[in-house]
């Protein structure tokens, strides 16, 4: 027995040393692999690995945001479309022609030797004067939340009324996020029935590039919803009833004009500033990455009607910049702090934000760019709409690169010097292909659910990612690894 015995430990030992335990192989051929092997075995890759592992990849790219490059490829790309071929080439001046900004700053206080804050007497002559060429509407991009002993109050209460009975729509902005309570709006100018709108915007890294959907209502009624549009939206459903806004599913993405309008060539001259319009193509590319500064304007897009012209009714063109349009009244002083940067502009004031909104509605009539998209009346996530956008891609790519695999195995002996053009002409069109299948869903979404450059572009940049993963074989490598590792044999399908 003890001769037996030892024999069946011997023989043990030996098949223990011949095959070890499969933790212990595991372990080996992990940390120690045989290349050779796993070469042969990552030629077998599976169609289904490939989209997976792809799959996750993009998705990791896409929705983790690793190191922020989603929205700096976002808001990046948004730029440089707006400076190159957006707002110069693309956008149209439908919005430019009815929507006009006058400004009170501090050419205005100096030339009519006004301090500031302006009584209300000051700003219902102002109002009065607008009222005086027909505006389609008027917007007061100024908050009257302080409580003030002014014995002008009824003068500015007048003019309220005399907007209501020539039917000329007026709005004021209320205040938000007070501090202490205060009301949003003078009690005394609530009382009239003016409507009063949201003056919020949302500013990315110090630009805005984007608008909100909804705000405050204030006294305005809600929607079905229980949600109030915000300020531009509220202001171009009420003046342009013909042509109904889409609903908003988040956010507006800002389109921002370049070509500013003619008027403001001559005031702008007569401030010492260029507007920087004349640009050629090349130029325009040059600097849109080199030196944006150069290359973005001084001017805003739409017209501007200083106060004074307004009020001293010298300028032959005030007329035609207010009559039958949207007109936005503001103030641009030093230490206001309510001046942003644009995509295509250095600072300028705030009120341009709510004027180049209701241009956006007016100019694509409506339809404005969205940064969300709506499905089965849920609104999606723009990193989901991204991943689903990038399928295809995953899908087609992963097929041709399988089939290219399962030729390799199969195909006979071929020159290297056709092998090597070969795979240069291959990698070339795979290059454009991934690129080629990202631009066409992404404008697809553009066009058939209003998703904005900015929401898509990523794709683009991850189809390329895709390709070249595909092009350097390491979804073939680690499937590979990983079925060497289990201890796959060459022959296993």
């Amino acid at each position: 027995m003890r001769l037996f015995g030892g024999r069946e430990s011997e023989t043990k030992v030996e098949v223990s040393q011949k095959r070890p335990p499969l933790v212990v192989g595991v372990y080996r051929r992990a940390r120690r692999p045989d290349r050779g092997h796993m070469e042969v075995l990552s030629r077998r890759v599976p169609y289904w690995f490939l989209v997976v592992s792809l799959l996750a990849f993009a998705s990791i790219q896409i929705w983790l945001n690793p190191f922020g490059f989603s929205d700096l490829v976002q808001r990046y790309s948004q730029d440089v479309s707006g400076l190159l071929i957006t707002g110069p080439y693309l956008y149209g001046t439908e919005g430019r022609d009815r929507v006009s900004v006058t400004l009170i700053d501090e050419g205005t206080l100096h030339q009519l030797q006004t301090p500031w804050p302006w009584t209300y007497g000051d700003h219902a002559r102002a109002l009065g004067a607008l009222l005086s060429y027909k505006p389609k509407a008027v917007v007061v991009d100024i908050l009257f939340v302080d409580p003030r002993r002014d014995e002008t109050l009824g003068e500015l209460i007048d003019v309220i009324h005399r907007y209501q009975a020539a039917h000329v729509p007026l709005y004021f902005e209320g205040g938000v996020d007070l501090p202490y309570g205060e009301n949003a709006l003078t009690p005394e100018i609530v009382a009239t029935g003016v409507p009063v709108l949201d003056p919020s915007t949302p500013i990315n890294a110090g630009v805005a590039r984007q608008y909100d959907g909804t705000g405050h209502c204030f006294n305005v009624k809600p929607d079905n919803d229980g949600t109030c549009p915000s300020l531009a939206l509220k202001v171009y459903r009420d003046v342009f009833p013909k042509q109904p806004p889409a609903k908003i599913n988040d956010k507006m993405e800002l389109v921002w004009g370049t070509r500013t309008a003619p008027s403001n060539l001559k005031w702008m001259s007569d401030q010492g500033k260029t507007c920087a319009t004349d640009f050629t193509l090349v130029q325009r590319i040059y600097l849109a990455f080199f030196d944006t500064s150069q290359v973005k304007s001084p001017c805003p897009y739409n017209a501007v009607i200083p106060v004074e012209g307004l009020m001293a009714g010298s300028d032959a063109d005030i007329p035609k910049l207010i009559e039958d349009r949207v007109v936005f009244y503001g103030a641009h002083l030093q230490g206001a702090q309510d001046t942003v940067f644009t995509p295509v502009n250095n600072l300028l004031p705030g009120v341009f934000v709510h004027a180049m909104a209701l241009d956006n509605l007016v100019t694509f009539r409506g339809r404005p760019e969205q940064d969300a998209i709506s499905l089965f009346g849920q609104v999606q996530d723009g990193n989901l709409v991204q991943i689903v956008a990038v399928i295809p891609v995953i899908l087609i790519l992963s097929w041709f690169h399988w089939l290219g695999l399962k030729r390799g195995r199969e195909r006979k002996e071929r020159s290297a010097t056709f092998e090597y053009f070969l795979e240069k002409t291959v990698e070339k069109l795979w290059h454009y292909l991934a690129f080629g299948l990202a631009l066409g869903i992404g404008l697809l979404l553009t066009l058939a659910a209003g998703l904005s450059v900015a929401n898509w572009v990523e794709v683009v940049f991850v189809s390329a990612e895709l390709a070249a993963l595909l092009l350097v074989g390491a979804p073939d490598s680690f499937w590979g690894y990983l079925r060497h590792v289990a201890g796959a044999d060459v022959q296993d399908r």
